[in-house]
């Protein structure tokens, strides 16, 4: 897919220009033809880590980097959440 190889790897900053990371992975809704998420990976050390799953609506700008809408900086209920990486876990692409 396209635009998950050109968005792989561009930074993400939130609204004040802290970098929190760069897209490891996108979520695609197959049937709406849409980007749901972007994922970002957090402490990948041997395999293991954290990945950060950000919903599309959250997103003000996609350019050279990714720019998080003003209030979305943080880890605010319906906004960002946590989802531990499970090996054996299919991820949809």
């Amino acid at each position: 897919m396209k635009i998950r190889d050109e968005l792989i790897g561009r930074e993400v900053l939130d609204s004040t220009g802290h970098k929190i990371g760069e897209v490891d992975d996108i979520d695609v809704d197959f049937e709406g033809d849409r980007i749901d998420a972007i994922i970002i990976g957090e402490g990948k050390l041997i395999g293991r880590g954290n990945e950060r799953i950000i919903p599309f609506n959250m997103i003000e700008t996609v350019g050279e980097r990714v720019i998080l809408k003003k209030g979305s900086s943080g880890r605010e209920e319906g906004t960002m959440r946590d989802k531990p990486i499970m090996r054996d876990e299919p991820r949809r692409r």
